[in-house]
C-alpha cells in the first residue's frame, strides 16, 4: 500500500511539473573574435561581454527559452542603451528578430511609428523586443523595417556568462512541430543574422560596425 501511495505521489508530481526539453544548440561561434570592424578582434571587447560563443533554444512548458552564451561577461550588464544584441529568424515565411538590451526606456519609434511601442516604461534589468519585418514603400527608396510585437524581460547572468529570455509559444502561435528557421531579412545582408552592435549602427548597419556575429547552423523544431 505504501509503495502504491508513493507511486501515485510521484506520478502526480510529474504531471504538475512543466514539460521540459533539452536545450538545442542553434549556433556556435569561436571565442576571441569580438571587435569593432571586419578586420579582427579588439582588446577588451571580450571582457566587456560581447564575445558570442553559443546559442540555444529550449522548450519549458508553454515557453521557449532563448539563451546566448559568451566567452566572458562583466559583473554588471553591458552599457544598456549604448548597445544592442540582434537575433534574426524566420517562421512560416515571415521575418522576425529579437532586439535585446541590458537597460531599456520605452519610447516611440520615431522612424517607423508602427507596432506596439511603449512610452515611459522602464526595464532596468533588460528587455528582449520581438519584432516582425516588413517593407516600407512610402518613400521612393524601399526600406526594410521591423515593428514591435511584444516585450520580454531578460536575465544577464555573469556567473553563467549568458543572456536569456522567455517567449510564450502563443506569441507566434507555435505548436509542436513548428520550425524556427535561420533569419533571412533585416540586417542579415550585412553579416548580422546574430550579432552585437553599437546603438548608433542600428539604423545603418555595415560589416564594419558589427562587434561580434554568428550564424544559425540549424533551425529549431518545437518538441511535444
Amino acid at each position: 500500500m505504501k509503495k502504491l501511495i508513493a507511486f501515485v505521489a510521484i506520478l502526480m508530481l510529474v504531471t504538475i511539473l512543466p514539460a521540459h526539453s533539452k536545450p538545442a544548440t542553434i549556433f556556435e561561434d569561436a571565442p576571441g573574435d569580438a571587435g569593432m570592424d571586419a578586420a579582427g578582434p579588439i582588446p577588451l571587447m571580450t571582457e566587456a561581454g560581447f564575445d558570442i560563443t553559443k546559442g540555444t533554444i529550449e522548450k519549458v512548458g508553454k515557453e521557449l527559452v532563448w539563451t546566448v552564451e559568451h566567452a566572458t561577461m562583466p559583473a554588471t550588464n553591458q552599457p544598456g542603451e549604448a548597445f544592442r544584441f540582434l537575433w534574426h529568424f524566420d517562421y512560416k515565411g515571415k521575418q522576425y528578430r529579437f532586439t535585446v538590451k541590458s537597460f531599456d526606456i520605452g519610447k516611440p519609434d520615431v522612424i517607423a511609428q508602427t507596432g506596439t511601442e511603449r512610452i515611459g516604461q522602464v526595464y532596468p534589468n533588460g528587455v528582449a523586443r520581438l519584432e516582425e519585418g516588413y517593407i516600407d514603400a512610402t518613400l521612393p527608396l524601399q526600406l526594410s523595417q521591423f515593428q514591435v510585437l511584444e516585450y520580454f524581460e531578460v536575465t544577464f547572468d555573469a556567473a553563467k556568462k549568458t543572456v536569456s529570455w522567455k517567449m510564450p509559444l502563443a506569441a507566434l502561435k507555435l505548436k509542436p512541430g513548428s520550425t524556427i528557421e535561420p533569419g533571412t531579412g533585416g540586417s542579415t545582408g550585412t553579416g548580422c543574422q546574430i550579432c552585437w552592435i553599437p546603438h548608433y549602427a542600428e539604423r545603418s548597419l555595415t560589416p564594419q560596425t558589427i562587434i561580434d556575429s554568428a550564424q544559425m547552423a540549424t533551425g529549431y523544431k518545437v518538441p511535444k
